[in-house]
């Protein structure tokens, strides 16, 4: 068998954006950042094709050609076209959302490699014919989890003979927060609050806060974020619950660092950066099974329970706010874990594993 490192003349980046909050773009970015320092060695050039992105993100260097569509999906789809006749043999394009993997087809037809990344759920309905038939051609696919590829292989089974590497991202990068402390006790969850993703957790935690207030009286729920469901949530909460709405990325840091908790009982999140978010700030979740269970270790440094489960979700809470020396524990624990398997440099390895690049 050859294995010998792939040289690569040149990579593009195929992503809805790279700049928003999304998780799709986070994974963009942590992409990325891990090949602009393969640039000049085993990777040509660099490149980002965006569809909605205003401007090039502030972080990318002169290392990375950036070209956005604006939002205009004729103009998006025209980046390939626009790119020439001539063989793309050196090329590997990495299509960031498998309803763009269409754009990438004229680059492969010209010999170019095809990766696709699944992020999560869009990954986890039937995929279109022309996506399945642009999918056949890839030269390998990945995966931000297990989870997440098993999903992917029962809503098509006709992919079910295509490998799947599963490539994991790693922590976002948080600012440093801000140096007042927020009163506690609070268990936090952070989310978008969208009527199409009432998996999340939050109605349950709502539902359930009373119950948690008669065993831990001064106990509150933050919820960070916002969404076109947040109206109702907050129509239906009670007492000891605030919203926050949308916060600053060093607001988010503090609430992560000073939380008793972080809780988010769904049972249909791709990955889960924010688990990682509040592991790095060594703060212990909870969480459903599922992509969780590839980051948090139950009983070490979070809790897994049955999001159908209100008396065991409720006792995961209540244990969490009573024990001071779990609680302890398991966030040390949780930020250990983050600084070994999920940093900068950690994912770096795993996205040149990927593309078969060679060691730093």
């Amino acid at each position: 068998m050859n294995t010998k490192p792939l040289r690569v003349d040149r990579i593009v980046v195929v992503t809805p954006m790279m700049a928003g909050a999304d998780g799709i773009s986070e994974m963009t970015r942590q992409w990325v950042r891990a090949l602009e320092a393969r640039v000049g060695r085993d990777v040509g050039s660099l490149e980002v094709w965006s569809l909605d992105d205003a401007r090039a993100p502030a972080f990318t260097t002169t290392a990375v050609r950036f070209q956005t569509a604006h939002g205009g999906r004729l103009r998006f789809g025209s980046f390939a076209a626009r790119d020439g006749i001539a063989s793309a043999a050196g090329t590997v394009v990495v299509v960031m959302h498998v309803q763009l993997l269409p754009v990438a087809l004229p680059l492969v037809w010209r010999g170019a490699r095809l990766l696709p990344v699944l992020m999560g759920i869009e990954a986890w309905v039937p995929l279109p014919s022309m996506q399945s038939r642009a999918l056949q051609q890839a030269w390998k696919v990945a995966a931000i989890s297990a989870h997440t590829a098993t999903r992917f292989r029962e809503t098509n089974p006709s992919a079910g003979g295509i490998d799947i590497t599963v490539c994991r991202p790693g922590v976002p990068l948080l600012e440093q927060p801000c140096s007042q402390r927020i009163a506690g006790p609070y268990a936090l969850i952070v989310g978008r609050m969208n009527s199409r993703e009432r998996y999340k957790g939050h109605d349950a935690l709502i539902d359930m806060w009373p119950h948690v207030r008669r065993t831990v009286p001064g106990a509150r729920l933050v919820i960070a974020g916002d969404g076109d469901d947040a109206p109702r949530l907050r129509g239906k909460a009670g007492e000891g619950i605030e919203f926050t709405g949308c916060v600053d990325r060093t607001r988010l840091a503090a609430l992560y660092r000073d939380a008793a908790f972080f809780v988010m009982p769904s049972p249909e999140e791709g990955f889960g950066l924010v688990y990682l978010e509040a592991m790095s700030a060594a703060t212990p979740c909870i969480a459903a099974p599922g992509a969780a269970e590839e980051i948090i270790t139950h009983g070490r440094d979070g809790l897994i329970v049955d999001a159908a489960d209100g008396e065991s979700l409720l006792e995961a809470m209540l244990r969490l706010f009573v024990d001071h020396e779990l609680r302890s524990r398991m966030g040390a624990a949780a930020a250990q874990r983050v600084a070994v398997e999920f940093d900068a440099s950690a994912v770096e390895r795993r996205v040149r594993k990927v593309l078969e690049l060679e060691e730093a």
